[in-house]
């Protein structure tokens, strides 16, 4: 059964209908935003689903697992949050070892007239 819908109404229907049906357009609505995703976050990102799934099969009704994900989310917004402070305060800068300078003179090497570099 070919499904795409457009409304949330269209997926309340299915989900009473048939919810079977509903959580193939899910795996697959998955997949394919995975699939289009960048590669460089792909890995953190299929990583990141994993837990999502995992979560779901531990908790047995659907209020557990949105109790679950929001916790989640909200651990996550914290960790960015500490992070950025870090950042515009100066501490995670202080563990950061300053870029090298490049060189600003060098040691000339003397070439004498009998070397083989000078004829």
């Amino acid at each position: 059964m070919k499904f795409t819908p457009q409304k949330f109404d269209e997926l309340l229907e299915l989900a009473q209908s048939d919810p079977e049906a509903l959580e193939r357009y899910r795996q697959q609505q998955i997949e394919l935003t995975l699939s289009e995703a960048p590669e460089c976050i792909r890995a953190r990102l299929e990583g990141l689903q994993f837990q999502i799934d995992a979560q779901r099969s531990l908790h047995h009704n659907p209020m557990g697992t949105c109790i679950k994900l929001s916790q989640m989310m909200q651990d996550s917004f914290q960790q960015l949050q500490a992070m950025l402070e870090r950042l515009t305060d100066g501490s995670l800068l202080d563990n950061i070892a300053p870029p090298k300078q490049p060189q600003k003179s060098a040691k000339i090497l003397p070439f004498s007239a009998n070397s083989p570099t000078s004829r």
